[in-house]
């Protein structure tokens, strides 16, 4: 029997309300695939890593490894290739998250994490490579993270209790042009709960959905992907198979790239995961 056409674009209307989630998976498989197996074997001999892997940030086709205390170990994610490391000027911060702004050569906002918890805007680009600005929130928690969205302009302030619940706080992007900034309380723009994070690592910002890694060496490794206009977790990405702490996290393309913390400093990975179609049409604006 066949269905009337005003039932038939009733239910049509009803599938694109529904979340992405109780449509189909956001990634085509959850396995992922390996695109740097192990950093060691990609790196000269006259090269020593120092401190473990944390944040990561890709800008065209390289990656921008972070490590705890501020090393920097550059990789050519298309030809897997080193390309070269620095330290990150006056950072010997945790470095627990890392994100590009918007430009030809964006500036790297890199979370501090513990201690002062600041956002260290670095210009990574120039000669000298410095340290341009520095923002801060106060905030009663352990550590706070810093959570970019370069696309609409806006910076949230990560944080919470370890083992959850965690709170992202959401102001505008300050202007590149201010050495020292402080955000207060009345300049917040709207508080998002994320009671599913239990350990806070990476976040991205992207299309109004924060894809925010989770879990410590205990185990329980997840990609959670956040909705921040409608404050619901759209999907839960399970990162257990892979066995490893999930770190920096960060899209090119259609792409989700997840660098991940091993004991051997040596055997960092870096996995990518498909991200359908229909995530980049229904968060089009």
């Amino acid at each position: 029997m066949n269905m009337p056409l005003h039932l038939f674009i009733a239910l049509l209307c009803l599938l694109t309300m529904m979340p992405l989630s109780a449509q189909q998976p956001l990634f085509r498989g959850e396995e992922g695939e390996v695109v740097i197996a192990r950093l060691g074997g990609l790196l000269p001999d006259t090269v020593t890593l120092v401190g473990s892997l944390q944040g990561m940030a890709i800008h065209r086709r390289q990656a921008y490894l972070l490590r705890d205390k501020g090393q920097c170990v550059v990789i050519d994610l298309k030809r897997k290739r080193f390309v070269t490391t620095f330290q990150l000027p006056d950072n010997h911060s945790h470095c627990n998250n890392a994100a590009f702004g918007k430009g030809k050569k964006p500036l790297l906002y890199v979370s501090e994490c513990f201690g002062e918890k600041r956002c260290l805007v670095t210009d990574v680009f120039s000669p000298e490579r410095r340290l341009v600005q520095t923002i801060r929130y106060r905030t009663p928690h352990f550590a706070q993270d810093w959570c970019l969205d370069a696309e609409r302009g806006y910076l949230y302030a990560y944080s919470g209790v370890r083992g959850g619940p965690m709170q992202l706080n959401k102001f505008s992007l300050p202007p590149a042009g201010s050495d020292s900034v402080e955000l207060h309380d009345t300049e917040l723009l709207e508080r998002c709960p994320v009671s599913c994070v239990k350990v806070a690592q990476g976040s991205k910002i992207h299309r109004s959905c924060a894809f925010l890694p989770d879990g410590d060496e205990a185990g329980n490794y997840f990609l959670h992907v956040i909705d921040l206009e409608k404050q619901t977790e759209l999907c839960r990405l399970d990162l257990n198979r892979i066995g490893c702490e999930p770190e920096g996290v960060d899209i090119k393309g259609r792409w989700l790239y997840v660098s991940f913390h091993t004991p051997d400093p040596a055997d960092n990975m870096i996995y990518r995961f498909r991200i359908r179609p229909s995530f980049f049409r229904r968060n089009g604006h």
